[in-house]
C-alpha cells in the first residue's frame, strides 16, 4: 500500500486533492471504484483531514500519513496522524444530535458521512506510543449513492440540496436505484 506523508497543515488539503485529481485523470482506481467511488473516497479522506486542519492540535509536530491500496473489490484507506487525538464516540453522538435538531445544519455531519459511505471503519485513538489512526474500505457505491446521505425531509426543506444531487433526486425526494 503506497503511503503519502504530509507535514504542512496549510497545504495538506490541496496536496491531497491534487493526488485525487491525478488518480482521476490517469484512472488509477477506476476499475475498482468507478468515478463515483473515487469521489466517495475523496470525500471521506477530505473530511478526516479537514477536521484535523480545523480542530486538531499537534503538540509534537505535524505528520499525516495516508495509505491506499486495493483490497478485493474495494480500496482500503488508512490515515494516521500525530495529533493529540479526540474522543470519537462523543463526537459521533454530537453529530447524531445534529440530525435530530429541528432545522438541518449544513455542518457537523462529517463523521456520520464517513460511517455511512465506508465499510469496516476502525479507529485507534492517540496514545503515547501510537498515532491516532482511522481505516476504512470504499467500494463502488452504485447509482444514487449521494442522495442516500440526506433525509428526504432535508431535501424538501432545502431545495438547493435536491438540485445539487442532479438526476438522483426528483422533486426533493430521492429516486429509487435503477
Amino acid at each position: 500500500m503506497p503511503t503519502y506523508a504530509f507535514t504542512d497543515l496549510d497545504c495538506v488539503i490541496d496536496d491531497v486533492h491534487a493526488l485525487f485529481d491525478a488518480w482521476a485523470d490517469d484512472g488509477t482506481f477506476r476499475a475498482v471504484l468507478g468515478e463515483d467511488g473515487l469521489e466517495v473516497l475523496r470525500l471521506a479522506v477530505h473530511e478526516w483531514i479537514a477536521n484535523l486542519v480545523q480542530h486538531a492540535s499537534f503538540p509534537c509536530g505535524t505528520r499525516i500519513e495516508v495509505a491506499l491500496g486495493v483490497e478485493g473489490n474495494a480500496i482500503r484507506c488508512a490515515i494516521a496522524d500525530s495529533s493529540a487525538g479526540f474522543d470519537m464516540a462523543t463526537q459521533i453522538e454530537r453529530q447524531r444530535a445534529v440530525l435530530d435538531a429541528p432545522a438541518p445544519s449544513e455542518r457537523g455531519r462529517g463523521l456520520l458521512m464517513m460511517i455511512q459511505s465506508t465499510d469496516g471503519l476502525t479507529f485507534r485513538p492517540a496514545d503515547p506510543d501510537h498515532f491516532q489512526a482511522i481505516s476504512f474500505l470504499v467500494r463502488d457505491p452504485g447509482h444514487d449513492f449521494f442522495a442516500g446521505l440526506f433525509r428526504p425531509e432535508d431535501l424538501q426543506a432545502d431545495p438547493s440540496l435536491a438540485r445539487s444531487m442532479g438526476d438522483g433526486v426528483a422533486d426533493g425526494v430521492p429516486k429509487p436505484p435503477r
